[in-house]
């Protein structure tokens, strides 16, 4: 299968792709579950368990070495659930030994991201890149600690990579995001660390697609939609206040990199 075949103009109801549907009803099923057994510390991993199965739905898991980024993310999306579980039960009980497992496993997947790479030579040309990673994941996990700021980061990834449309699965798979962020709001009003940290791994690999598949001038300003939201839309919102402070501080952030995207797309 052609990663290039899963953009959504082949189906006539993107919304109902099986991988997007799977992501939800995972997410779901694990969330209300353990929310009705008062375990709200494990249905928060909901989203996380949604989204590894929206995205292993889409693309499905890895036989042998990835070669493509696009083709990485499903087992991401896997491992993070796989490692936030044990996360989540040991800071129940110890919260310091949540920190160095959140910093292991956000320095594994900026390796993971960008390209696994194992001598000394290689881990030298990918030292920038996996800096870069490292350290949009760790922003990302600092904000990702809800079911609605996750589902705004990847509705405004889907909107961007609409704008932009690149070639591959970005669409399919940011869509797949949002389901499964839809899908862990039974889960409660906020998530802990061990919970957001998957989607912020998985958020940045996907943001990652576009940039480095070409790096133009438009697929920064797209990307940067999501980062943006999570990272200036909290003080904005305070600064404006009321009850639609939130909502505003949050499309301002995010939806100018949207505006200059649309912009530079236009005109090339």
């Amino acid at each position: 299968m052609s990663l290039d075949t899963l953009w959504p103009a082949s189906w006539p109801f993107p919304w109902l792709w099986p991988g997007v549907l799977a992501a939800l009803a995972a997410a779901v099923a694990w969330a209300g579950l353990f929310r009705a057994l008062n375990r709200r510390d494990l249905a928060a991993l909901g989203a996380a368990l949604g989204l590894a199965a929206g995205w292993a739905s889409t693309l499905g898991l890895p036989v042998a070495s990835p070669r493509q980024l696009a083709e990485r993310l499903p087992l991401l999306a896997a491992a993070g659930f796989a490692a936030a579980l044990p996360l989540a039960l040991l800071a129940a009980r110890r919260a310091w030994s949540l920190a160095p497992g959140a910093a292991l496993f956000v320095l594994a997947g900026a390796w993971w991201l960008a390209g696994g790479p194992t001598t000394a030579a290689d881990l030298r040309r990918a030292l920038v890149p996996m800096l870069a990673l490292g350290a949009a994941s760790a922003v990302a996990a600092l904000e990702l600690r809800s079911p609605p700021r996750a589902m705004a980061a990847f509705a405004l990834m889907l909107a961007a990579v609409w704008i932009l449309r690149p070639t591959g699965p970005w669409f399919v798979l940011a869509a797949a995001g949002a389901a499964a962020a839809l899908g862990g709001l039974p889960s409660g009003a906020s998530w802990s660390a061990a919970a957001a940290l998957p989607l912020a791994v998985a958020l940045t690999g996907l943001a990652a697609g576009p940039v480095l598949a070409r790096g133009a001038a438009p697929d920064w300003t797209a990307v940067a939609a999501p980062f943006a939201a999570l990272s200036l839309g909290p003080g904005l919102a305070a600064r404006i206040g009321g009850r639609a402070g939130q909502a505003v501080g949050w499309a301002v952030a995010g939806g100018i990199p949207l505006l200059l995207t649309w912009l530079l797309a236009r005109n090339p």
